[in-house]
């Protein structure tokens, strides 16, 4: 049994994004037997990547899952071509307009009907919606990804969210109507910091300045939480979540018996950002190897120097795209051209 995961480069400039392929099996065989994966798909030009790449190096038109861990269009435009021209067997993503029943009491507006949220849901989440459409078109299986749906025997679980918990995110989702207990505007915050210049603060190993307060969009929040477990590894998608989103996943994990301190391979939520982690939950999330989907020009947020100093601190070993693709692998045949990553490498300084 074999595997190998590859974090592809999204994005040239500063706008980061995720699109992830992976299979299992025995990859040595011709054909090779296997499972093929993919989380997010970034933006549509990662999309067209990720469909050249399955076809190179995996060889195959056919994909048994793929899951959309949540509706921002750097992680989920580049599906609609994956969806497009690949087979595909099941989709796993959030139709938070099937909620609407359960949320209308969320909303604040008084003359809001189930089915007026339904349609201000579809339309605010666009490229979400044309996912479920193009899935219907083509026939494919759709579920929604919440916690304690697995696959193929259990390799793959879903720690996260809860469908009670995703509930309670979408009434302050950007686009939709305004929710009836706002949650704090996380835009706001984002709009002020862009205006403040950047200022740096000394770290060294024994002294760390990330903090638990990080607090991220409702959306990220909402980001499907990937467990794989494979041939004696055990690797963790996070997508864009936060702090609450991934202590409740890791709750979760303990209580079916997963150890999340004791993983192969950790995804660093959210490229990086400082936003998203804190020292409380990185001391029970923990691998020997951290990756992180950044752009190349997304330094200092994408990743976060205070991030890559968290992580170095609890022994892993981290490394980002920043414009070139990463592969992690066991079992599974060589790749000409393709040559050891660069390490990422503990920071003196790091943003405040």
């Amino acid at each position: 049994m074999g595997y190998e995961i590859d974090f592809l480069a999204v994005g040239e400039g500063e706008r980061s994004g995720d699109a992830i392929a992976l299979r299992f099996g025995d990859l040595l065989a011709d054909p090779p037997n296997q499972r093929v994966i993919i989380i997010d798909g970034g933006t549509a030009d990662s999309g067209r990547a990720l469909v050249d790449h399955i076809r190179k190096h995996y060889r195959t038109d056919n994909l048994d899952l793929v899951v959309s861990t949540h509706p921002d269009a750097d992680h989920c435009s580049g599906l609609k071509v994956v969806l497009e021209e690949l087979q595909v067997s099941c989709l796993l993503m959030h139709r938070p307009w099937e909620h609407a029943d359960n949320l209308r009491r969320l909303f604040s507006s008084p003359r809001l009907t189930i089915g007026g949220l339904e349609r201000i849901i579809e339309k605010s989440l666009t490229s979400a919606h044309q996912l479920e459409e193009i899935a219907i078109r083509k026939n494919i299986k759709v579920h929604e990804p919440f916690t304690g749906l697995s696959a193929f025997n259990g390799a793959i679980r879903i720690l996260g969210p809860t469908a009670e918990y995703y509930e309670s995110l979408v009434p302050n989702f950007r686009s939709t109507p305004a929710a009836a207990t706002p949650r704090p505007s996380i835009l706001q915050r984002t709009l002020q910091i862009a205006e403040e210049a950047v200022t740096w603060v000394a770290e060294t190993l024994h002294h760390e300045t990330l903090t638990d307060d990080g607090v991220t969009s409702a959306e990220n929040d909402s980001s499907a939480i990937v467990h794989l477990q494979i041939d004696g590894a055990s690797i963790l998608f996070t997508g864009d979540a936060g702090i609450t989103a991934l202590t409740a996943a890791h709750s979760h994990a303990a209580h079916v018996g997963i150890d999340l301190s004791d993983l192969t391979l950790f995804q660093a939520p959210h490229h990086g950002s400082k936003r998203n982690v804190g020292p409380s939950i990185l001391n029970k999330i923990k691998a020997p190897r951290a990756y992180i989907s950044a752009a190349k020009n997304g330094s200092p947020s994408h990743p976060a120097k205070k991030v890559v100093n968290a992580l170095i601190r609890r022994e892993s070993r981290v490394f980002a795209t920043q414009g070139e693709g990463l592969r992690h692998c066991h079992n599974a045949p060589d790749r000409v051209g393709w040559v050891p990553a660069t390490e990422l490498t503990f920071s003196s300084q790091v943003e405040e």
